[in-house]
């Protein structure tokens, strides 16, 4: 079947109301919530970023849409200030029953005129109970399916194919995570008891990520530090400067649903997890959690040209 939306697509977010006639009574399609966080955007135009083949979920599994019909809009993150301000800043799901196709190539967003959107909001859920809270990412096992072996590298292929992702990132998706497992034992440290560091970086200073060989002197035989782990992927990173985009001081565990506090630990700007570096490849772009003790502050607070 043909995808009702493509990569560059100008499309229009639905108003309030109309979004209302798509949810069950939960606030969700095929098991996907809209958030409360989206209601932002309703009304206005926006370029589809990509269709959404696959994603990973908490357990590394990578799965597919329940309808196979979500997409990602440019670059609109959730900001958690509907989930008591969680600062993961996850990329927002979209299913393509809230979209409708712009009818002109004008994409200048000028501020809709939108109905009072009161009733959409008292339809959506932010808590399953007082200590779980209901979002995309807590949904996300149950708005989506298993892929066997077979569907998922058929849906690469789609992938590449559609132009979705390049041939050479495709080809690393499947080589990358063997490659980098083998090397898996390296990244343990042999601390029982981790260090801490606190720089109390602001949003906006410059860091430069640690060598890979600091770094794993903060770690423990389990590769974390403080139960962190300093993934494999992240040694990409490493020697390199990066702007502070926020403090991460509290995320809603995808696992558990609850509300972890954190500390000493930002999110870099535009340091996200690499596609290539999960099986079969993966579109959510995570932002990476970066302990402090990882980071060291730039002086002149500038930031040197890659």
């Amino acid at each position: 079947m043909e995808d009702k939306f493509k990569s560059g697509d100008l499309v229009e977010i639905l108003t309030p109301q109309e979004i209302i006639q798509t949810l069950d009574s939960r606030g969700t399609i095929h098991g996907l919530p809209f958030m409360a966080e989206m209601i932002a955007y309703c009304g206005k135009r926006y370029r589809v970023r990509s269709k959404i083949e696959k994603t990973c979920v908490v357990t590394g599994k990578m799965r597919e849409f329940i309808n196979d019909d979500v997409v990602y809009l440019e670059n609109l993150r959730c900001d958690g200030s509907s989930h008591d301000g969680c600062q993961r800043g996850c990329l927002i799901f979209w299913n393509e029953a809230w979209l409708k196709k712009a009818d002109d190539d004008n994409d200048t967003n000028i501020d809709p005129i939108i109905e009072d959107a009161s009733l959409l909001r008292s339809r959506l859920i932010t808590k399953n109970s007082p200590d779980k809270y209901f979002c995309q990412s807590t949904q996300l096992s149950e708005a989506t399916q298993k892929l066997s072996h077979t569907q998922r590298i058929s849906k690469l292929a789609k992938e590449i194919t559609s132009n979705t992702v390049g041939l050479l990132m495709g080809l690393k998706s499947i080589v990358f995570p063997l490659w980098w497992r083998l090397r898996f034992k390296k990244l343990i440290g042999g601390l029982a008891q981790t260090p801490i560091s606190e720089l109390n970086l602001q949003p906006g200073e410059i860091v430069e990520v640690k060598s890979f060989e600091e770094i794993k002197s903060t770690l423990d035989k389990k590769g974390r530090n403080r139960g962190l782990e300093f993934h494999y992927d992240m040694m990409q990173f490493c020697g390199k400067q990066y702007r502070v985009r926020n403090r991460l001081e509290k995320m809603i565990s995808e696992a558990s649903g609850k509300m972890l506090k954190i500390k000493n630990t930002v999110i870099l700007e535009d340091v996200t997890c690499d596609f290539a570096y999960r099986f079969w490849g993966c579109s959510r772009c995570i932002f990476q959690y970066w302990r402090e003790i990882w980071l060291k502050r730039i002086d002149n607070n500038r930031l040197q040209p890659k």
